[in-house]
């Protein structure tokens, strides 16, 4: 995909439950500007499993796979045995001369996903050329390790993130999905 023209400000969504008459308001604005402009938006759809990126322009109503833009996090898929280290720590009791074995700070399957997120938070930012807006459609916790990925130019880019593991949807079915969450499809 080329890189895209200049952009101004984007108006901020966040869609998490009702639409409200301002948020009306907001969508058709943004729908005018994206049509005037022909602006090309990525659309992300994650989970700590697998990434998808998806281009769209203005008004297509259609989403095509970004190339190079599909991602599965293999760590993830390994048991948490294969994932740390091969035995934890052992420690003293401060009375007595019991042993035990010490428990982890952080679960390496939970850090492994934080990971991934971070690695398409650090692709986007790589890739923000591409596109004039952003939409994520991540669960929360996902959410929110991208968040802390994003470089200056994704963040003013990212036109709204909802809240939505889709990741598992059916193509076809995702089609019908995008539409509906996305304001500005």
């Amino acid at each position: 995909m080329s890189a895209c023209c200049p952009h101004r400000p984007l108006i901020r969504l966040k869609i998490f439950g009702d639409r409200s008459a301002a948020h009306e308001v907001a969508v058709n604005k943004l729908v005018a500007e994206n049509l005037a402009r022909k602006r090309c938006t990525w659309i992300v759809v994650a989970d700590a499993a697998r990434a998808r990126a998806y281009s769209t322009i203005a008004g297509s109503r259609k989403a095509t796979e970004v190339e190079g833009g599909s991602f599965d996090n293999a760590g993830l898929h390994a048991h948490a045995r294969q994932t740390g280290t091969d035995r934890p720590g052992r420690t003293l009791d401060s009375t007595g001369s019991a042993r035990h074995a010490e428990q982890p700070r952080v679960d390496p399957h939970r850090m492994e996903k934080v990971r991934f997120a971070q690695f398409i938070g650090e692709w986007l930012e790589e890739h923000h050329q591409q596109f004039d807006a952003l939409v994520v459609v991540a669960p929360p916790q996902i959410l929110g390790a991208m968040r802390k990925a994003y470089g200056a130019e994704t963040a003013k880019r990212l036109a709204s993130e909802v809240d939505k593991d889709l990741t598992k949807v059916p193509p076809s079915e995702l089609q019908r999905r995008l539409v509906a969450l996305v304001p500005h499809f």
